[in-house]
């Protein structure tokens, strides 16, 4: 499996099949396109492409305008997991915004990456104001003999699967829900910093972790959690938010990871967030916040942390 970075370092590929796509999120819907196109190339004994950008296309013309579902990284790693041959990850540039339709077909899929089939949604545009679309691959696809598909919306229960409405769900704090349509969980993660460390002092220690502003933040909220530390696996109750009780003024996201208490400052570690379990909110003094932590981390254990030791015993 090779990466490829940039347009210049392309080499030549004798044969293969490529889908086409911004893959924000690599959702439900995305793997479709993605499977068909690992699928083909292994019927046919050609290569499977992947061509996709490092960065969204919105964004390069309206900075900041469009937050990020999952890191690059992480796209990387889920597209070599799923055994694609070639993954072509690019930025969305000058030189896309001025490339034609036809020449980044002709030129780069036909010539340089051998595309004998291209694979597509059926409202992905590329390249110069956008007129790279379903109605030109359907023309050139005749003139030059590439074999092309479309794919329709992909949809679960009745609605299409897409990264705006995941985006959406996951600001609205309806992460069970995103889950559905993304395939796993959402994930933040941060390097544990140090803040104001009062929840150390009302038995309610919590990891804070820095918040990285390209992706989208949950919202404002206490959620069950999966916490990934070192490679090894914990639960815990985060708390998305501004800590009124406290008088905070900046948002953070802290998490009491429970069953651990070491110490991470410093490290960087991934939250999962599972389900929202209520919203923050600002309470008479610190005794009413601890009675209130403490029915969120028993609400965490008994349903997270007791199910998972069951399995384990069975």
């Amino acid at each position: 499996m090779d990466t490829i970075t940039s347009i210049a370092k392309i080499d030549t590929i004798k044969e293969s099949v490529v889908t086409i796509g911004n893959f924000d999120g690599l959702h439900r819907g995305h793997k479709v396109l993605i499977e068909k196109t690992t699928e083909y190339a292994k019927e046919n004994s050609i290569s499977s492409v992947v061509f996709t950008f490092k960065n969204h296309p919105v964004n390069y013309f309206r900075p900041n305008s469009v937050k990020n579902i999952i890191t690059n990284s992480e796209k990387i790693e889920i597209l070599k997991s799923m055994n694609v041959d070639y993954i072509i990850n690019i930025p969305f540039d000058e030189y896309m915004t001025k490339i034609s339709g036809h020449d980044f077909i002709k030129e780069i899929l036909l010539d340089t990456l051998g595309a004998k089939k291209i694979i597509v949604g059926h409202d992905f545009t590329f390249a110069r104001n956008k007129e790279g679309n379903t109605k030109l691959l359907k023309e050139l696809s005749k003139k030059y003999g590439f074999e092309l598909e479309i794919i329709n919306p992909i949809k679960l229960d009745n609605v299409r699967i897409s990264s705006t409405n995941i985006r959406d769900l996951i600001s609205n704090g309806d992460v069970d829900k995103a889950y559905k349509y993304l395939g796993r969980y959402y994930k933040l993660s941060g390097k544990v910093i140090h803040a104001r460390k009062i929840g150390r002092t009302i038995g309610f220690p919590t990891a804070n972790i820095s918040i990285d502003e390209d992706m989208i933040v949950p919202k404002v909220g206490i959620y069950a959690t999966k916490v990934y530390i070192n490679g090894k696996t914990y639960y815990g109750a985060t708390n998305v938010g501004y800590n009124p009780t406290v008088n905070g003024k900046n948002l953070s996201i802290e998490t009491n990871i429970l069953e651990f208490n070491d110490d991470i400052y410093g490290k960087t570690i991934t939250i999962e967030f599972l389900e929202r379990i209520r919203d923050e909110k600002k309470f008479n003094g610190i005794e009413e916040l601890k009675i209130q932590l403490q029915k969120d981390t028993n609400y965490v254990f008994k349903k997270y942390i007791c199910k998972s030791k069951k399995l384990m015993v069975q």
